[in-house]
């Protein structure tokens, strides 16, 4: 079975200034799904951002593969992702909508509190980065990007503020339509607490994999985050931590070269051998096994 070559690099990670000066002058972007893919088809690949991205579909079909887990594309659909999550795609002919890519920075802007943390989409701690709306369920979306499409191209000095406000609206709006698990806490201090913990296990993970440095860190106690997260999750804090590790660990064998030894330092264990014991144990299968099951798939 043929195989397909890999480029003896880790996965591409795109920032703004890949796209265009005005977004990176501005920390914001957006354009037309058939126009972006025109400009820049390398996207097509496994790659991640630095930024923030809204996928909106209003035509066609195919699939949108997130760290792993695939989704169908088709109109109404909505992708939101976070910084650092690798995805690919493979559309129809057809297909379009609107793409927006922005910096937490751009969003923050004039606001005290890190309101980004308040969306259950951008949580850390939650997989599903997709959300399907009926047909004409907010239509008021639909205007606000076409508007903001139509501002960004037309206008050369971008009224920030106002972006930063259409932008809050259409989260806010689809929000509304998010699945939470307990919608009576969905506001709550222990929500926001484990987004925190979230961001914390993201920025941490290779280096701290005992869930008391993140009590510590979150100046509780071990006891308590880890009953919160059974509680709200469903799963321990080791479980979390470990989790995240594994994610990262798949992301290497699928998307470069490196080796199992070499993917064992970049997470900070001892010994490969300790990792390899590691990753059989959260997944059931080796390293070897994972990547070859990843290039059947290919």
């Amino acid at each position: 079975m043929t195989k397909r070559s890999r480029e003896k690099t880790e996965t591409p990670v795109y920032c703004l200034d890949t796209f265009s000066e005005k977004a990176k002058e501005n920390a914001f972007y957006i354009e037309t799904l058939k126009g972006h893919l025109k400009q820049h088809p390398f996207i097509s690949k496994p790659h991640r951002h630095d930024f923030y991205l809204v996928l909106y579909i209003t035509q066609g079909s195919g699939e949108h593969t997130i760290d792993f887990v695939t989704y169908p594309v088709a109109p109404n659909s909505f992708f939101l992702m976070t910084p650092g999550q690798v995805h690919s795609w493979k559309l129809s002919a057809d297909a379009d909508g609107f793409i927006l890519f922005f910096t937490s920075e751009f969003y923050q802007l004039d606001k005290s509190e890190k309101h980004l943390l308040g969306f259950p989409f951008f949580q850390s701690l939650n997989t599903d980065a997709h959300l399907q709306l009926k047909t004409n369920a907010e239509p008021m979306i639909d205007v606000i990007i076409r508007e903001m499409l139509r501002d960004y191209t037309s206008t050369e000095s971008l009224n920030l503020q106002l972006f930063r406000s259409y932008l809050d609206i259409i989260l806010l709006k689809l929000t509304n339509h998010y699945p939470q698990r307990n919608k009576s806490v969905a506001s709550s201090t222990s929500t926001y607490k484990l987004r925190m913990l979230g961001e914390l296990i993201d920025q941490h993970y290779s280096e701290h994999k005992q869930p008391h440095v993140y009590a510590s860190l979150m100046n509780l106690s071990a006891s308590y985050l880890n009953n919160l997260c059974k509680q709200m999750l469903g799963k321990t804090l080791s479980d979390l931590i470990q989790e995240r590790i594994v994610l990262e660990a798949k992301r290497f064998f699928a998307y470069s070269d490196l080796t199992i030894s070499q993917v064992s330092d970049k997470l900070n264990f001892s010994e490969p051998s300790y990792f390899i014991r590691f990753f059989k144990k959260q997944t059931g299968v080796t390293p070897e096994q994972f990547r070859e099951q990843i290039n059947r798939a290919i």
